[in-house]
């Protein structure tokens, strides 16, 4: 494949394994934005012990635009910043992927509205905006397991979903706008114009613990979904989920050539595949080169996962 320029904008936090699996799929990761200037020489450095970064350092977007015109622009900034950095690199001409959720605004309206909005100017500019919520990858591994489950005819999924806080604990609702998102996509990676049934709805959030359950219409037929994502203190952390009562946990571990790899466990079974974000990136590089069509979790599925959040949300 072609080897693009990509910008990724927050690489101080996951947005330096984005970066990482950028230079591995070919790309010449040009440019880092930086939300602190004073932080940038130090992100470097890391970054060139990762893979060997060479590019410059911004703290001002329009600059890194103008000066390095990317071909694909990786929006791991904070939440609140996705919409506007989006419509920059959109308007720019640049393919865009973003960490999940696409959008949040003040409000699950504002949010429904920006997120539309970049779906547009996308579409307008001829250029693919994609979502990265990782686990929406997990799937052929997941089937690797399972070869006779027939998934789109699953009528039960469930998922748990834990994740280490940061500074301060969150709140239920916090929890749920970061961890939401991914396994909702593991629901859309099936169905992608799956309908929840709000009147199906039942939410509980209490302390650092967000649950919903609720009932998908997709295919024909219904699917009956469990959802629950926390934070935690310290690991280690539960990652599972199961369609039809087939579960399997979800780990990492790092191989001999020092690669990390997604480990997918089901009783005394394992499966052991390239990381999920790894998969996605390459993906989102083929579809940008033209070889696949689109991302995988594309703009529309995308709105539809922040659909399905709001609805949630609303629901508290």
């Amino acid at each position: 494949m072609k080897s693009f320029r990509v910008a990724v904008a927050g690489a101080g936090g996951i947005g330096r394994h984005h970066a990482k699996w950028h230079a591995h799929a070919g790309s010449d990761v040009v440019a880092i934005l930086g939300q602190h200037p004073e932080r940038l020489p130090e992100t470097s450095r890391t970054l060139a012990e990762l893979f060997g970064f060479h590019g410059q350092m911004y703290s001002d977007f329009g600059d890194l635009l103008g000066h390095e015109r990317p071909d694909i622009v990786d929006i791991c900034a904070p939440n609140g910043a996705h919409y506007g950095l989006a419509c920059q690199a959109l308007d720019a001409g640049c393919h865009v992927l973003c960490e999940k959720p696409l959008v949040w605004g003040a409000s699950t309206g504002e949010s429904l509205t920006q997120a539309e909005d970049l779906r547009q100017r996308a579409q307008d500019a001829g250029v693919h905006l994609g979502m990265c919520s990782q686990y929406a990858a997990s799937l052929p591994q997941y089937r690797r397991l399972f070869r006779s489950l027939d998934l789109p005819a699953s009528t039960s999924f469930k998922a748990e979903m834990e994740t280490l806080s940061n500074s301060q604990p969150r709140d239920a609702r916090t929890i749920w706008i970061d961890m939401g998102p991914h396994p909702l996509s593991l629901l859309l990676a099936v169905w992608p114009s799956a309908t929840l049934l709000k009147e199906s709805l039942q939410v509980r959030f209490a302390g650092r613990t967000a649950e919903a359950s609720f009932t998908v219409q997709a295919d024909g037929h219904n699917c009956d979904c469990q959802i629950t994502v926390r934070d935690r203190d310290s690991g280690p952390l539960t990652r599972r989920f199961a369609f039809n009562g087939c579960s399997v946990d979800l780990t990492g571990r790092g191989g001999d050539d020092g690669v990390y790899r997604s480990v997918m466990a089901a009783g005394d079974s394992e499966d052991i595949g390239d990381d999920f974000m790894q998969l996605l990136i390459e993906q989102f590089t083929r579809a940008v080169s033209g070889a696949d069509p689109l991302p995988l979790v594309p703009a529309e599925t995308a709105l539809r996962n922040l659909v399905f959040q709001a609805s949630v949300l609303a629901a508290v």
